[in-house]
């Protein structure tokens, strides 16, 4: 074998080895780049246009349900309301003062019990002029307390009248709801303090209480004095303001001068 014929073969023999070499590493290189892509995570496959996610799933009746707990979950929400036992004082848009006071039966009853709805106080004494005359036949008072409390408001008679006051005697306060047809409860404030708390300055006084808990209005029950109007026409402003309120409305007229 000539010399030149060998380092040929050789050379050819090294190529042939060095291509096998590269080919092997390629090889390898590929199989690890495939065990790579076997070890990642396979990726989500996408929505269809039509394929709705998440809250878009739920039904009318579920979204309606998720609205209705998140209503509860604000109802739920604790108010706590100033005391008159603590001093506090009626204030316009402010918390209106919680008291404890007895009804007709000797049971306490108190204004907190009633959060969630809207409360009217409405001062009274059994034997005021402008009481009788609301209360009796064609009154304003004989009808106007039991059309609200079917719109699911309270309404709660305060006698603020002295222990001497022939208005705090109980079976005076009872005959009078007897000859009345007074479905309200009435409940008494015998120190005073709760009428001097609201400012209560006489007999009909009104104020409404949302069922916020905010005093909303204060003042008279209506703009017609022993039922003789005074204007144009008759204006309900404790039922208006009720009403305005309850629609989330301002209360237009949330103060007015009382009459009794």
């Amino acid at each position: 074998m000539k010399p030149s014929t060998t380092l040929a073969s050789l050379l050819a023999i090294l190529v042939m080895a060095g291509g096998a070499t590269a080919t092997i590493g390629a090889v390898a290189s590929i199989q690890d780049s495939k065990q790579e892509k076997k070890d990642e995570p396979a990726p989500k496959p996408a929505p269809k246009p039509d394929e709705k996610t998440g809250d878009e799933k739920k039904t009318g009746d579920e979204k309606k349900a998720d609205g209705d707990k998140q209503g509860e979950a604000k109802k739920d929400e604790k108010i706590d309301l100033p005391k008159v036992a603590d001093g506090a004082k009626a204030e316009l848009g402010k918390l209106a003062p919680d008291f404890v006071l007895k009804d007709l039966d000797g049971k306490d009853a108190t204004l907190s019990q009633h959060l969630g709805k809207y409360v009217v106080l409405e001062w009274f004494n059994p034997g005021c002029p402008a009481c009788k005359q609301a209360y009796g036949e064609g009154g304003a008072l004989r009808e106007l307390p039991d059309r609200l409390k079917k719109d699911g408001v309270v309404w709660l008679v305060m006698n603020s009248e002295g222990p001497k006051e022939k208005g705090s005697e109980l079976q005076r306060n009872k005959d009078f709801v007897k000859e009345h047809g007074v479905k309200s409860p009435i409940l008494f404030d015998p120190t005073g303090a709760v009428g001097k708390a609201y400012g209560a300055k006489t007999t009909p006084h009104c104020f409404v209480v949302s069922d916020k808990g905010v005093l909303i209005y204060a003042g008279a029950l209506d703009n017609a004095p022993y039922g003789k109007v005074s204007g144009d026409k008759k204006v309900e402003y404790v039922a208006d303001a009720i009403t305005q309120a309850k629609a989330g409305k301002k209360v237009e007229v949330a103060e007015t001068k009382s009459y009794g």
